[in-house]
């Protein structure tokens, strides 16, 4: 039996049950999908994943990754799993029918991403980057570029990356120094990139990337750069590949996990032959690409929350086979399985409750993200994009931090077994502690929550959120089974609203003493926003267990809710306080006391 488990009934639960996703093919854009379709495409994501991904965990983990004389070699196998991707229409099924895709909702590629991230996290970037550099390009691109790159990389002939970051210039686009000077219909590009994702291998024939740079002449800072299409070899005319285009893989890091993902330092224009395309507007690059750098974060937080479900599933599974020690209660003689300790059982039901309600958030934002560019009424896409915008920082920040704590409480269900690579868990946790890390750090994003997006469009997003945070509660407040907790919750609410309030006040009075503590006031938004949706799966559960259809299954969405929300609330609550101290160590402490 494989690494990699999910339950599809708890998928199923979320996806029918809670949000009703078949409703979407009532929208105009996806009229021709419906819900036996969407089921279909699960269920077969599953089995692709468990069959053809899941092997390849272990193969990339042993095989690594081989670098010789500026080239990449991967893993023969995932060659082969690459190409069936692509032909099995998985990096296409989202995308625009008008050049290869087959126009699924945007929500199945979040789904889709669940199982095969969770499979073979390592592998699975390389699919997913090709897709999302390829929709870049059809989003912004002309049509020669489209009709040049987008069809081969929708069927995975050619892979894609995204070619952001340089030395000294990380999170700080600003500082990048990549330059391209006009030469005719194209430019010639020059400079380095540094941490590029799957930027060298052996896949594929070609690899186009999506590179930001700066034209010359064009103003400094963000407003000055540019996104261009620069392939490994050009492409000629008719579609073929032509000659190589200067752009040379000079280092491959070592890294604490993702041992089979190539990260690469390329070179552009070395001997001043690197030819590159204008996608979009002069100048407005930074724009272009956070189309790609915005599903790159949501899909930090899938892989953050993936990891940590396929991490609890091995650890449940072990504590069930595990026997050892004697029952405490004296309930059965002899030694039992671990699961029938108390404080493995705690473990345990707080991972199945941390990542059912970040999977129940995930599929819930992209759920929104498909009704904010499908609804017909104006005044709902607005609230369904605020929401969107409000929820992509909770979502990367929270699922990569919290994914980690799970597979670190799972290595902790197996003891000293866990610690050793005969068991996957190890390799989970050093695969998903880059999550906090990628496209942009956590800190980072919790400054993009509580400053940009409090403030974006008068404060929609935070409305919006607050709309639908409020409305649950006030509907379910005095439910007769989980009232209490949903009050709780409510009281919470009510005291994050002030807290932030206070914050947005004091980023304009006291922007250090603001700033230290955005992060803390983020991790308190994914604490309410993930109870709140473990609380809505519960009253569904209820709602079943009061119609005497009651099962082990709808009891575990009960109990799951009300423990979290029993044991997560009180230290949000106390959190959400230190949010407003006036105390000022942070920014007063001198730089050598540290």
């Amino acid at each position: 039996m494989g690494h990699f488990k999910i339950s599809e009934e708890d998928v199923f639960f979320i996806l029918k049950d809670q949000l009703n996703y078949g409703s979407i093919c009532e929208l105009s854009p996806f009229k021709d999908f419906d819900e036996d379709t969407l089921d279909m495409l699960v269920r077969e994501g599953i089995k692709f994943a468990e069959k053809e991904l899941d092997p390849l965990f272990e193969i990339g983990e042993k095989w690594g990754v081989l670098f010789e004389n500026g080239e990449v070699r991967c893993p023969p196998e995932f060659k082969t799993a690459f190409q069936i991707f692509g032909e099995n229409g998985w990096i296409s099924a989202v995308r625009d029918p008008r050049y290869g895709g087959q126009g699924f909702p945007h929500m199945m590629r979040i789904i889709a991403n669940d199982f095969m991230y969770g499979a073979a996290q390592a592998f699975n970037m390389a699919p997913s980057l090709t897709g999302g550099a390829a929709d870049l390009i059809a989003n912004f691109g002309s049509e020669e570029l489209k009709e040049r790159f987008v069809r081969k990389m929708f069927s995975g002939e050619w892979a894609g990356t995204m070619a952001l970051t340089e030395p000294n210039a990380g999170s700080n686009l600003a500082a990048l120094r990549s330059t391209a000077i006009r030469e005719g219909d194209h430019f010639r590009i020059r400079g380095s990139k540094i941490f590029i994702s799957w930027g060298e291998h052996d896949l594929t024939e070609n690899i186009v990337h999506l590179l930001l740079a700066r034209i010359e002449g064009a103003p400094e800072g963000v407003k000055g750069i540019s996104l261009f299409v620069v392939p490994k070899h050009r492409v000629n005319a008719d579609g073929s590949i032509g000659d190589f285009n200067d752009v040379v893989c000079t280092a491959v890091e070592k890294k604490m996990g993702l041992h089979a993902s190539p990260t690469c330092a390329l070179n552009f224009g070395e001997n001043d032959d690197c030819i590159g395309y204008l996608v979009g507007q002069e100048n407005k690059g930074l724009a272009h690409m956070f189309r790609l750098m915005n599903g790159a974060r949501i899909n930090a937080g899938v892989s953050g929350m993936t990891l940590a479900s396929t991490a609890y599933q091995n650890a449940l599974a072990y504590t069930k086979e595990r026997v050892q020690g004697s029952d405490i209660a004296r309930r059965a003689s002899g030694y039992v399985p671990i699961i029938e300790h108390p404080d493995v059982r705690r473990m345990l039901l707080w991972m199945k409750a941390a990542v059912e309600g970040m999977r129940a958030m995930i599929y819930a934002g992209a759920f929104w993200y498909d009704l904010s560019h499908a609804c017909s009424d104006e005044e709902e896409r607005a609230h369904y994009q605020a929401l969107v915008d409000f929820t992509t920082p909770i979502i990367k920040a929270y699922c990569s931090d919290m994914g980690f704590r799970v597979c670190e409480t799972a290595m902790q269900c197996l003891g000293g077994y866990g610690y050793c690579a005969e068991y996957p868990v190890e390799q989970y946790l050093r695969d998903v502690k880059i999550m906090s890390l990628y496209e942009g750090t956590n800190g980072i994003q919790s400054l993009d929550l509580m400053g940009r997006k409090m403030q974006l469009d008068d404060g929609a997003p935070y409305r919006a959120y607050m709309r639908e945070l409020s409305g649950f509660c006030a509907k379910h407040i005095h439910h007769p089974t989980l009232g209490a907790a949903v009050r709780r919750l409510a009281a919470v609410v009510k005291r994050m609203a002030e807290v932030t309030a206070g914050m947005s006040e004091r980023r304009t009075s006291d922007p250090l003493q603001w700033a230290s503590y955005t992060y803390p006031a983020l991790m308190c938004y994914g604490d309410v926003t993930v109870t709140w949706r473990l609380l809505d799966m519960a009253v569904l559960a209820q709602e079943r267990i009061d119609q005497e259809k009651g099962s082990d299954f709808y009891l575990g969405k009960v109990k799951q809710a009300t423990f979290f929300e029993g044991v997560t609330l009180p230290e949000t609550f106390a959190r959400l306080d230190t949010c407003l101290r006036r105390e000022r160590e942070v920014v007063e402490m001198p730089e050598g006391a540290f």
